[in-house]
């Protein structure tokens, strides 16, 4: 289903309980850039937006399906008990039927247990004993996961510097504040210059084997304590390039994102732990390059959602400051400490 009104028809039927096989009352909707999530009873399904930003194509029916396959298996590795298998929705986008066994099949869902949102790190009051078992489920990840083929294009630097430009590219579309856009020159030049000045240690890093099949999106909204467990969640599965990644741009991702949040002491923990433990100390020297990287993903995403229409009541102002703040932060890494 690529039609647009159809596309959004499916949605709001989904948000009627009689569109599921089991109990469910209320349907909470939530929404990113990417995709659409229904809560439904003990469940939570997410459909994937019929978009292509590029950087993700998820423009046709078996696109969908196979990421939605691909987000099964790689978010097992840090969720299993969450990721319970791919779904499939039949019916009409006025009467879908989530499961449904007959009839031609219309869209696919993730399908997941459902957890309490206050379990998500971003709403759980932090402690250091959260923070050390975080440090600890990163760093045994990382040491886990495969390493990338010496002969792919993974972690060499070009690639490298190709989603930064990117991201940078997509913001500058969307955000129309004369000094923000100023602000993108800035962040692109000293891109540029720091990328050159790091070359020989990004490919040092990638013949020394951190270049590994990472989690990709590794920030506090997508790690939950479930049963005290942490569970980490909604990995990338939409690009190879953003997955396969060195694991010091992973560790600058939770790091940034505790540091955006005023936790500062927690920030410092969890990089004093994890270097502990994985022996990775040579990742300082590249830390503030992929930290810079890292928030202007969150504005990259922040200025996509901008420039969305999904008949979606939001606040467009706080979410274009919280686009312009996200920039501001990388400049911050831009200076020397």
């Amino acid at each position: 289903m690529t039609d647009a009104s159809d596309f959004l028809a499916l949605i709001s039927a989904l948000t009627r309980p009689d569109a599921y096989p089991h109990p469910a009352d209320a349907i909470e909707h939530l929404q990113t850039h990417i995709s659409h999530v229904l809560l439904a009873g003990e469940f939570a399904y997410k459909v994937k937006k019929p978009v292509d930003l590029g950087f993700l194509n998820f423009s046709t029916l078996e696109r969908r399906r196979h990421f939605c396959e691909e987000e099964i298996r790689l978010n097992r590795r840090l969720a299993p008990k969450l990721y319970l298998g791919v779904v499939p929705i039949t019916g009409t986008p006025s009467s879908p039927r989530v499961g449904g066994t007959t009839g031609p099949v219309i869209e696919y869902a993730v399908q997941m247990s459902r957890f309490p949102a206050d379990a998500r790190l971003d709403r759980l009051e932090l402690t250091p004993e959260i923070i050390d078992r975080l440090a600890d489920r990163v760093a045994a990840f990382h040491e886990q996961i495969p390493r990338a083929d010496p002969d792919s294009r993974f972690g060499m630097p070009d690639t490298v510097l190709a989603p930064m430009l990117e991201n940078l590219r997509h913001a500058r579309s969307c955000i129309l504040e004369p000094a923000d856009l100023m602000l993108l020159d800035r962040l692109e030049s000293w891109t540029r210059t720091r990328w050159r000045e790091l070359t020989p240690l990004i490919e040092q890093r990638r013949r020394d084997g951190r270049v590994r099949e990472c989690h990709g999106d590794m920030h506090r909204a997508n790690i939950a304590l479930v049963d005290d467990e942490i569970l980490i969640f909604d990995g990338i599965e939409f690009s190879p390039e953003l997955r396969w990644i060195d694991t010091a741009s992973e560790l600058a991702f939770l790091v940034m994102d505790l540091e955006e949040a005023d936790q500062i002491p927690f920030a410092r923990r969890l990089l004093n732990r994890y270097l502990e433990r994985s022996g990775d100390y040579q990742a300082l020297a590249v830390l503030d390059f992929y930290k810079v990287y890292r928030a202007l993903v969150r504005a990259k995403v922040l200025a996509i959602r901008l420039t969305q229409d999904d008949g979606e009541s939001r606040d467009l102002t706080s979410e274009g400051r919280e686009c312009a703040r996200y920039l501001r932060l990388a400049e911050s890494y831009t200076r020397r400490r």
